[in-house]
């Protein structure tokens, strides 16, 4: 028979990780039937009694943010567990003005050439494969989500390495659209950078656009829409109409700058407001 002064402190017996819990969730260590060798208590006996609580009580406190990896080893459980948070991924979102672009395909329209709109992006994005290596890499294939008017949606992979960094911007385009034109209804698994125009479809780019897995960031071109817009010429104002639509990046903080994000998608945009006619 045992003495009182034979028995240990509970407290003394628990492992880290239930030392933890049981201080987490202020319970009483007295109340807790350990399944474990000689009546110790396990983590699934507090979480057996716990039945599925996962906060402290404490409902008043804002929920904490986990970094990206926090190793929960104690000694206790699995070397090299951890837990690994979502990161949210941020947009900026630009206006960009495509009259030059939609005057320019006109034109060859006028000469039997017919190239998509999309393509145009494509091209503009094409010049950052030196100016932003971490968003698109050395030579990326871009991942093509495009929606038509009726809202069917298509995919294409486009590897860029066919073009070649000495073309102008009417050459990369018309071979983009070859591409893109190719390779339509193509998985885009093998993508390093998705491109959704979902423009044609009415979108307006509400939410930011989805990034594949292991990428840094997606690009998202909405609509075109007709716009009555006052500029200045030769310091005098006048109103004309424009062609305009929304342009996002959405990107990782973790893996691009906010104002980084803002000088790439900047460049990309200022080309097709630039284009030459």
């Amino acid at each position: 028979m045992s003495t009182p002064e034979d028995q240990a402190d509970p407290h003394e017996t628990l492992s880290p990780a239930v030392r933890r819990l049981v201080r987490q969730f202020d319970l009483d260590v007295t109340a807790i039937h350990g399944t474990g060798p000689s009546g110790r208590i396990t983590v699934g006996d507090v979480m057996s009694l716990l039945g599925g609580r996962t906060d402290s009580g404490k409902r008043d406190a804002p929920p904490r943010a986990l970094p990206a990896e926090t190793s929960t080893d104690d000694g206790a459980g699995p070397a090299g567990q951890t837990e690994t948070a979502v990161e949210i991924p941020t947009s900026t979102v630009f206006e960009c003005d495509l009259t030059r672009v939609l005057a320019h395909r006109k034109r060859l329209r006028s000469e039997n050439v017919d190239l998509l709109t999309t393509s145009y992006f494509l091209a503009a994005l094409a010049d950052l494969l030196d100016m932003g290596p971490e968003l698109v890499g050395a030579a990326p294939r871009f991942g093509v989500l495009r929606s038509t008017s009726d809202g069917e949606l298509y995919s294409a992979l486009v590897d860029t390495a066919k073009v070649s960094p000495d073309t102008t911007l009417e050459e990369r385009v018309r071979v983009l659209d070859a591409e893109l034109r190719a390779n339509l209804d193509t998985a885009v698994t093998e993508a390093d950078l998705l491109v959704h125009h979902y423009g044609e479809g009415g979108s307006l780019l509400a939410t930011p656009t989805p990034i594949g897995a292991g990428h840094a960031a997606s690009v998202g071109i909405g609509r075109v829409r007709r716009d009555l817009v006052v500029r200045a010429v030769d310091g005098v104002e006048s109103p004309r109409v424009a062609a305009r639509c929304y342009v996002t990046l959405t990107f990782l903080p973790s893996r691009i700058a906010f104002e980084r994000a803002n000088q790439l998608l900047a460049h990309a945009v200022r080309l097709l407001e630039q284009w030459p006619e």
